[in-house]
């Protein structure tokens, strides 16, 4: 499988850079003269700077969320926790050079999540597509793999995403994603090989990780955030399916698989990874699902193989057109289908008030939390109550 995927992603990679070269024939040669362009500057939906003649353009973007948390935690006995908390800082740059063919994106983190005082690069990437049907993009950026991940976290339709998706999720990752789009933009697939470590993180061995994704959009763009802002006035509708493996895996940014990785008897392990996912949009209504699956298999040959599985479901309407929207969502997720008293669910409702779009938003969600694993009295639940403020340009 892994010599399939590879042979496939070199194959891509070729094609790809074929067009290139064709293109390439037809540049006129270079002289000397100087060209003086003009430089215009403003906002509009980001900060934004770019030469008259469209050869350059840099946008300046960022968000901040301001975070209360307030959670019982009966299932363990332990104290209840009340919170404030910068959730997410980010800062980014992106635009493109010589064309708008070429593109770049900078993204930086400051967290107060366990990186006190610490900036961290997210994103840096140069986007090459020479053409809709066939793209490359090289650097560090999120694996397309999972939908509620690869849609920005300031976009959202609850406080925060799934507990099955952070579970699950291939995080960002150093590697080349070969992508394109067909029969007219209603189709977008991607095939990509990395690292397989995680962000910020170099290759220690010969393992990677190859990942693609195909997604389907019927009835015409599907805006890629999860609430339908837009009162869209026709039925929409997206639909993806993914596949990934990772070869000699040890550790990964996607804390859930570092720890069963590291700290149980599992070690290094081959792990494959499937999810599909369907949502739908209409006036102001949208519904949305995913599903993941994925297989442990280590190296040692005294331990057994370890499946897991998870999904979401969840849903939103605007009472208020564009201005208020309220929100359900039921989550289920099974670590080891070996084990009996692992499983892990959360079912609560959610309402958001935009201000200005997802740029300016109060969103508050309540949650109850069934954790088996976690239990010491039979049907204790925890209660959950996050409230927070969004302030994005």
């Amino acid at each position: 499988m892994t010599r399939f995927f590879a042979s496939a992603f070199l194959i891509t990679v070729l094609a790809g850079f074929d067009s290139y070269l064709r293109a390439e024939e037809n540049v006129q040669p270079q002289t000397s003269e100087v060209k003086v362009v003009g430089v215009e500057a403003g906002y509009k939906d980001n900060i934004y700077l770019k030469t008259t003649d469209n050869s350059f353009r840099l946008d300046i973007y960022g968000y901040g969320q301001v975070r209360y948390t307030y959670q019982t935690n009966d299932i363990t006995g332990a104290e209840d926790l009340s919170n404030f908390q910068v959730q997410r800082t980010r800062l980014g740059f992106k635009g493109y050079a010589g064309s708008d063919k070429l593109k770049y994106q900078l993204l930086l983190s400051a967290s107060q999540s366990g990186e006190f005082d610490k900036v961290s690069l997210l994103d840096w990437f140069v986007d090459y597509a020479p053409s809709k049907e066939c793209a490359i993009k090289a650097g560090q950026f999120k694996v397309p793999y999972s939908a509620s991940f690869t849609i920005s976290a300031s976009e959202l339709q609850f406080v925060e995403r799934t507990q099955v998706d952070a579970n699950f999720r291939l995080d960002r990752d150093n590697g080349v994603n070969i992508y394109g789009k067909l029969l007219d933009s209603k189709v977008t697939w991607n095939l990509g090989a990395y690292n397989g470590e995680g962000r910020n993180k170099s290759n220690p061995d010969n393992g990677m990780l190859y990942a693609t994704r195909l997604m389907f959009e019927p009835f015409g763009k599907y805006a890629y955030h999860e609430s339908d802002n837009e009162m869209s006035d026709k039925f929409l509708m997206l639909a993806s399916a993914a596949y990934a493996i990772s070869n000699n895996q040890a550790g990964s940014t996607n804390t859930n698989l570092s720890a069963r990785l590291a700290t149980t008897a599992l070690g290094k392990s081959d792990v494959t990874g499937s999810n599909a996912f369907v949502g739908a949009k209409y006036r102001g209504a949208s519904i949305h699902g995913e599903y993941f699956k994925r297989l442990i298999d280590p190296e040692k040959k005294d331990v057994s193989n370890e499946n897991a599985e998870g999904y979401y479901l969840q849903s939103g309407y605007f009472v208020v057109p564009k201005t208020v929207e309220v929100a359900a969502r039921y989550e289920y997720f099974d670590p080891n289908d070996d084990s009996s008293d692992d499983l892990r669910k959360e079912y609560g409702i959610g309402l958001n008030y935009f201000i200005k779009g997802h740029k300016n938003k109060i969103q508050a969600d309540l949650f109850k939390i069934n954790d088996e694993a976690g239990k010491t009295k039979e049907g204790e639940e925890d209660s959950r109550l996050r409230v927070q403020y969004q302030l994005a340009f």
